[in-house]
C-alpha cells in the first residue's frame, strides 16, 4: 500500500507538470508576439498566473525530486498537487480570471509551508542516506583501504561529483523559469505604480473642482449681502418718508420693490441651502 501511494504521488506531480506545459503552450500560441500588446490582451492575466505556477513547480521539483529520483522518499505534499490542478482548471474555465496574487493566494501558502517542513524535518535524516554520504560503511574524511574496492568507489564518486548533461538542462530550464517569474513580478509592480498614478489624479481634480465651488458660494455670499443692504435702505426709505400726495404716489412703487427684493432673497437663501 505504501509502495502504491508513492508511486500515486511521483505520477501526479509529473503529470500535472505536463498539464501545466500543455495550457501554457495553449495560451502563449493565442498570445501576440509583441509584449506591448500582451498586457492589453483578454489572455493576459491567463499567462501571469500560469507563469506564477510554472515558478511555484520549479520550486518544488528543486526541494523534493532530488531525493525522489534516488528513491529515498516520494512527492509528499499531495493536496500541492491538487491545488495546482484547481488553478488549472479555473485559468482554462474562466474567460476573465482574477489577479495572479488573488488566485494563487492558497498555492503559495500551502506549497511553501511544506518545502519549509521538508526542509527543516526530513532533510536531514534523507542526507543521511543520500549516496556519497557513507562510502562503503566508512566516513568520507577516513582514508581509503588501498585494492579494487576503493578505486572503484573513487571513480564513482568523481562520477557523481561531475553534473551530467542532463542535469546542467535542467538547471539552465530552472533558471529560465525563475526569469519569467521576476517578470511577473515587475509587471505587477508596474501596474500598481500605474494605479498609485491615477488616483492622485484623481485627486487633483477633486481639490481643483472643491475650489471651484468653494469660489462660487463666496461669489453667491456677495451678492446675497448686496440684495439684504438693498433690502434694508428700501425698507428704511419706505418707512421714513413725510406724509403727503407725492409720498402717497411714490408708495406702490417702493412696495413693490421691497416685495421684489424680499422674493429674491428668499430665493437666493433657498438655493444657497440646497448647495
Amino acid at each position: 500500500m505504501d509502495l502504491v501511494c508513492q508511486r500515486m504521488l511521483n505520477q501526479g506531480f509529473l503529470k500535472v507538470e505536463r498539464y501545466h506545459n500543455l495550457c501554457q503552450k495553449q495560451v502563449k500560441a493565442q498570445l501576440p508576439r509583441r509584449e506591448s500588446e500582451r498586457r492589453n490582451h483578454s489572455l493576459a492575466r491567463h499567462a501571469d498566473i500560469l507563469a506564477a505556477v510554472e515558478t511555484r513547480l520549479s520550486l518544488l521539483n528543486m526541494t523534493f525530486m532530488k531525493y525522489v529520483d534516488s528513491n529515498l522518499c516520494c512527492f509528499i505534499p499531495g493536496k500541492v498537487i491538487d491545488e495546482i490542478y484547481r488553478v488549472l482548471r479555473y485559468v482554462n474555465s474562466t474567460r476573465a480570471p482574477q489577479r495572479a496574487h488573488e488566485v494563487l493566494q492558497e498555492l503559495r501558502d500551502i506549497s511553501s509551508m511544506a518545502m519549509e517542513y521538508f526542509d527543516e524535518k526530513i532533510v536531514p535524516i534523507l542526507k543521511r542516506k543520500l549516496p556519497g554520504s557513507d562510502v562503503s560503511g566508512r566516513l568520507m574524511g577516513s582514508p581509503p583501504v588501498p585494492g579494487p574496492s576503493a578505486a572503484l568507489t573513487t571513480m564513482q564518486l568523481f562520477s557523481k561529483q561531475n553534473p551530467s548533461r542532463q542535469e546542467v538542462t535542467k538547471l539552465q530550464q530552472q533558471v529560465k523559469t525563475n526569469g519569467a517569474g521576476v517578470t511577473v513580478l515587475r509587471r505587477e509592480i508596474s501596474e500598481l505604480r500605474t494605479k498609485v498614478q491615477e488616483q492622485q489624479k484623481q485627486l487633483q481634480d477633486q481639490d481643483q473642482k472643491l475650489l471651484e465651488q468653494t469660489q462660487i458660494i463666496g461669489e453667491q455670499n456677495a451678492r446675497l449681502a448686496e440684495l439684504e443692504r438693498k433690502l434694508r435702505e428700501v425698507m428704511e426709505s419706505a418707512v421714513g418718508n413725510p406724509s403727503g400726495s407725492g409720498q402717497n404716489e411714490e408708495s406702490p412703487r417702493k412696495r413693490k420693490k421691497a416685495a421684489e427684493a424680499i422674493d429674491s432673497l428668499r430665493k437666493s437663501k433657498r438655493l444657497r441651502n440646497r448647495k
